[in-house]
C-alpha cells in the first residue's frame, strides 16, 4: 500500500468520521437533550448587560426555563463584549483548544455568518426537535434560531417635529424642502452596516451619492442604544437610522417620551438577532435547549415585558402583530447573509468607513 493511498483513505475515513458526527448531532431527540442537560447544572450566557431584559428578567427566563423541561439548571447571564467581538473571542478561543466562554451566542447575520465560515456552531435540527419552531426560524438552517427581530428605520421627536413635516422614508432626510426643519439637528449613526444594508435595495452608487448628500445635514454621530434620550430630550431632532427604531419608539413612548419610529424604506430593514451554539461550549445540552426555548411563546412574553423585544415569526408576539398590521416587507435574511461573506464589498464598505470619518 503507497503513502498516497494510506492518506486517501484517512482523509476518507475522517470524512465518514465528520458526516457521522454531524449527522448524530442532528439527530438528537428533545429527551436525550434533556437527559444530557441533567449533567450539566449552569449555562454560562456572556452579552450585553441589558440583553433580554438584564438580570430581573433572567431570573423569569430561568424559572420557565426549568419548568419546561424539568430540570433545576442556573442560567448565568453575565456582562460582555459587543456582539462582534464576542463572535471573535469565540473563534479565537477555538483555535487555541479552549471551551467557549459563552454556551451561546446572540448576534445578527453578520456575526453569525462569520461563525458559520469557520465551521464554529453546533448543527442541530431545531425545528424537529422543538414543536414550536418552524424551518423559517432557522435563519441559519441547522445552526441558529431567531429569538428577536428589531425594525431599523428613522427616529424623531413628535414635540419638535409635527406628523406632516417628519420624514417618511431615507430619501425625505435628504430632501430640500423637508430637510430644512432639521438641518443641523439630525445625528446620523457612526457605522457603515445600515447603509451596506441599505445598498442591497437601493445599489453601491444610489448610497454613496446618498451620504454626500447626508453628511453636511448632521450634527453628529451618536452609537445605538444612545439616542432614544437625546432625541426625546430635544437635543436632536431626528435620527437617521436607529438600529431598533420601532421598538425604541415603543420603550419610550412607555414612558411618555415624544419619539416616533418610522420604518424608512420598503422592505424594512431588518436586523434578525439569533442564537447559535458554539461547537466548543462546555454544556451544549442546556446551550441547545435554551436557543430552543427563547423562541417558544413563553420566553417571548417575558423578553417582550422586560426589553419591548420578540420574534415576527412567533406568533402572536408585538413584532408579529406590528409587522402584520401594517402589511410591512422585510429584507430578506438570506440576502443580508449572502452580503456578509468574505470579500464581498470590502471596497465599497471601505469607502463609507472613510467617509462617515471625515
Amino acid at each position: 500500500m503507497t503513502l498516497r493511498t494510506v492518506h486517501k483513505r484517512c482523509s476518507s475515513m475522517a470524512l465518514v468520521v465528520a458526516f457521522l458526527v454531524s449527522v448524530r448531532s442532528e439527530a438528537q431527540t428533545l429527551n436525550e437533550l434533556i437527559a444530557g442537560a441533567k449533567k450539566e447544572s449552569e449555562l454560562a450566557f456572556v452579552a450585553g448587560a441589558t440583553t433580554f431584559g438584564g438580570r430581573q428578567a433572567f431570573a423569569e427566563l430561568q424559572g420557565a426555563f426549568n419548568k419546561r423541561f424539568g430540570l433545576n439548571a442556573r442560567l448565568n447571564h453575565t456582562a460582555g463584549p459587543s456582539m462582534p467581538a464576542m463572535a471573535a473571542r469565540i473563534i479565537a478561543e477555538a483555535k487555541a483548544g479552549r471551551k467557549s466562554s459563552t454556551d451561546v451566542h446572540l448576534g445578527p447575520p453578520a456575526t453569525h455568518a462569520e461563525l458559520h465560515n469557520e465551521r464554529l456552531l453546533e448543527r442541530v435540527n431545531y425545528s424537529r426537535i422543538f414543536p414550536w419552531i418552524t424551518k423559517e426560524m432557522e435563519i441559519l438552517p441547522g445552526d441558529t434560531v431567531l429569538v428577536y427581530t428589531s425594525l431599523q428605520g428613522i427616529l424623531y421627536n413628535s414635540n419638535l417635529l409635527p406628523k406632516e413635516k417628519a420624514p417618511k422614508a431615507y430619501e425625505d432626510l435628504v430632501d430640500p424642502k423637508l430637510s430644512r426643519s432639521w438641518e443641523g439637528k439630525m445625528a446620523i449613526p457612526p457605522y457603515t452596516s445600515w447603509l451596506v444594508e441599505l445598498s442591497l435595495i437601493w445599489g453601491e452608487k444610489r448610497v454613496i451619492d446618498y451620504v454626500r448628500k447626508l453628511l453636511p445635514l448632521s450634527a453628529g454621530q451618536v452609537r445605538y442604544g444612545e439616542i432614544e434620550e437625546r432625541v426625546s430630550s430635544g437635543e436632536f431632532v431626528v435620527m437617521a437610522n436607529s438600529g431598533s427604531a420601532v421598538e425604541g419608539m415603543w420603550e419610550w413612548q412607555g414612558k411618555g417620551a415624544p419619539l416616533v419610529g418610522v420604518t424608512a424604506s420598503d422592505p424594512v430593514l431588518t436586523s434578525y438577532f439569533q442564537l447559535g451554539v458554539p461547537k466548543n461550549s462546555a454544556h451544549p445540552n442546556l446551550a441547545k435547549l435554551f436557543v430552543g426555548f427563547m423562541a417558544s411563546p413563553e420566553a417571548q412574553r417575558i423578553v417582550d415585558k422586560y426589553e419591548k423585544r420578540s420574534s415576527h415569526l412567533v406568533e402572536g408576539t408585538r413584532m408579529a402583530n406590528y409587522v402584520k398590521d401594517n402589511c410591512l416587507k422585510l429584507q430578506s435574511a438570506s440576502e443580508l447573509l449572502a452580503s456578509f461573506h468574505e470579500g464581498k464589498g470590502l471596497e465599497f464598505r471601505a469607502e463609507l468607513t472613510k467617509m462617515l470619518k471625515q
